[in-house]
């Protein structure tokens, strides 16, 4: 059964009645999202002030009855594999474009992850005057704008604001939720046991009280040393060089980008669980682990064991995609601050275009969904 059914407050309808959003007909959203419920909440309220023109779906995540749900809504919704998915935001964001320049309209990026705004500027930049900017929920997107050496629109995003770091920390504990069901469903004790954690930004702090807080010893590794000496001090224990100072019996991921990588790999005991707790299959080298595996058999829907030449087993999680998408991840209430954050970006980016580069919404500015949160909560 759809959570479309009226069981959460309209925290998001508050939202738009608070800022008194108003339609913008001369515009459309081009969307790259997971499409789950909460999601298809969002998008059902703003297709009615920005009309949709196209939903791309990320297939490692997602639910069915989600996307029906967008579709029988007359909203056209692509849900390619994940292997051919930048190569479908790049051919269906153009084709966006050339739809909304025949009808001079202009055209909204709404998306996770960046994949759009990195398409949009390879080779060259192909927005003309129709793209007016992108709006962003990730640090993963915010990292990809970066990289991008003449950003040529605004991309606004609530990615680094407060309200998103709390979301963070919730995002790590429900990964670990998620792989302790999965372990479980293994018969596999975890208390006792020594875990990784790789990352001690927003997730990884989650990830790591969550760990901790279920009976395992904790340690943290991290490229910046500050932040292992803030594990340290948060009662973790520090792994800092090369060397790993702990034999663990699992390793989470939660950086945003490789970290856990050819060196980290070959110290790793037999039997251990390699864990992502951030966006996409960016955490684990699965080139170097293919390319090190022997034969690999499947335990579980969600673990693959591979024996590597070496004779160690290790216990790939979710095909090195994110855990907490095996099933419910962070409750809505809880994302829906930041979709109440999104909505808040549209007028800003429609009515007072920013110039080009990368904006964050204003920290005075989350005074407002954080009161209405409280509110209806």
């Amino acid at each position: 059964m759809s959570n479309s059914v009226p069981f959460h407050p309209d925290f998001l309808g508050e939202m738009c009645r608070r800022i008194q959003l108003k339609p913008y007909p001369n515009a459309r959203q081009f969307v790259v999202q997971h499409l789950f419920p909460d999601t298809v909440r969002l998008l059902r309220l703003l297709h009615q002030f920005l009309p949709i023109d196209t939903v791309i779906g990320i297939s490692y995540s997602g639910d069915a009855e989600a996307i029906d749900e967008l579709r029988a809504m007359g909203i056209r919704v692509l849900t390619p594999d994940y292997t051919d998915l930048a190569d479908t935001v790049a051919t269906e964001l153009k084709s966006s474009i050339t739809r909304c320049q025949r009808e001079n309209l202009r055209l909204v990026i709404h998306e996770v992850g960046g994949i759009a705004i990195k398409a949009l500027h390879e080779p060259d930049y192909s927005g003309n005057n129709t793209v007016v900017g992108a709006l962003e929920i990730t640090k993963q997107g915010v990292w990809v704008a970066e990289q991008i050496d003449n950003l040529q629109i605004p991309q606004i995003n609530v990615a680094q604001t407060r309200l998103k770091e709390i979301e963070g920390k919730q995002v790590g504990e429900a990964v670990v939720a998620a792989l302790d069901t999965i372990l479980r469903d293994l018969g596999y004790s975890t208390v006792g046991r020594d875990a990784l954690v790789c990352g001690y930004g927003w997730v990884g702090k989650g990830v790591a009280q969550s760990l901790r807080q279920r009976g395992l010893g904790v340690s943290v590794r991290d490229i910046d040393a500050v932040s292992v000496v803030e594990a340290t001090v948060d009662g973790h224990n520090p792994s800092y060089g090369e060397s790993l100072t702990r034999a663990p019996a699992i390793v989470v991921g939660a950086t945003g980008r490789q970290s856990i990588n050819q060196q980290v790999l070959s110290q790793l005991p037999d039997r251990c669980f390699l864990v992502s707790g951030s966006s996409k299959d960016h955490e684990i080298d699965l080139t170097h682990l293919r390319n090190q595996t022997a034969h690999s058999l499947q335990l579980h829907p969600h673990v693959r064991q591979c024996t590597l030449h070496d004779g160690r087993r290790l216990y790939l999680v979710n095909e090195g995609y994110p855990v907490n998408f095996t099933g419910a991840s962070v409750p809505d209430e809880i994302v829906e601050f930041l979709f109440a954050e999104l909505i808040m970006l549209v007028p800003w980016l429609l009515d007072n275009t920013p110039p080009p580069g990368i904006h964050t919404l204003p920290t005075k500015d989350e005074t407002l969904p954080a009161s209405i949160w409280l509110e209806l909560r």
